[in-house]
């Protein structure tokens, strides 16, 4: 058991390498497309993180809170996007946090297919869960083969955003997007859990396949919070894969 590593037990029974790290693990903040990462050298996160898991190696993004979705077909950073999926065995696929929730998705099969997504609240008003799905459905994933899980995150008791957030949310995810909002004076709480688990959903994932951390960044400082901490949060990782070998 690596110390500084959390798993979801559905996905590990489901024979998943996944997990996310913890504040004591190491930090996944800086530049994500430095060289240093790049060349996938011994002390990069991202090296150590793949070898936590037993993979032979990562792929990631720099993430910019948007919508797009990419294929990761080797190691090392990808590009710009805020999911990424692949069915290369021995390839996982990394998204970094400091309070949006990743969220990592496994989907059994023939051609077994796994991807992440950012969902900050940027990223989850453009649908990036959905994009995942769909972009992993489109390559022989069945949604109702998926099982998934949110990691820890800005929770809905603590995550509060201005009404700017509440309108583009309703516009561009219809009047639904207010059942994950609740008022809290001028403001709001958004239960970002409740959304991406809407899209999920809404994909095809059985509920019961979906699984929620549950764990606040916010409220705890056992992971890296940019709400709490400022400019001196750093980075958590979660990562998820298939062994290039049983």
């Amino acid at each position: 058991m690596i110390p500084w590593l959390c798993t979801d037990t559905g996905l590990e029974a489901a024979g998943w390498r996944h997990g996310w790290s913890t504040s004591d693990g190491p930090d996944f903040g800086g530049d994500p497309c430095a060289a240093d990462r790049l060349a996938a050298v011994r002390g990069a996160p991202e090296t150590m993180l793949a070898a936590a898991l037993g993979l032979d190696s990562l792929a990631w993004a720099r993430q910019v809170h948007g919508g797009m979705v990419l294929e990761a077909t080797a190691p090392g950073c990808l590009g710009e996007a805020d999911a990424v999926w692949t069915s290369r065995p021995g390839l996982g696929v990394a998204g970094r946090s400091a309070d949006c929730p990743l969220v990592l998705v496994g989907i059994a099969g023939p051609t077994p297919v796994w991807g992440f997504a950012h969902a900050s609240w940027r990223s989850t008003v453009r649908a990036i869960t959905a994009r995942l799905l769909a972009a992993m459905a489109a390559a022989g994933g069945d949604p109702a083969r998926a099982r998934a899980v949110i990691c820890p995150s800005a929770g809905p008791c603590c995550y509060e955003v201005g009404p700017e957030v509440h309108e583009e949310a309703c516009r561009r995810l219809g009047a639904a997007a207010a059942d994950h909002f609740a008022p809290r004076g001028d403001r709001w709480i958004l239960d970002l859990w409740a959304a991406n688990r809407a899209q999920l959903t809404a994909a095809g994932v059985p509920p019961e396949a979906i699984a929620v951390a549950g764990v606040c960044t916010i409220c705890t400082d056992r992971f890296p919070s940019h709400r709490r901490q400022g400019a001196a949060a750093g980075r958590f990782a979660a990562a998820i894969g298939r062994p290039a070998r049983p």
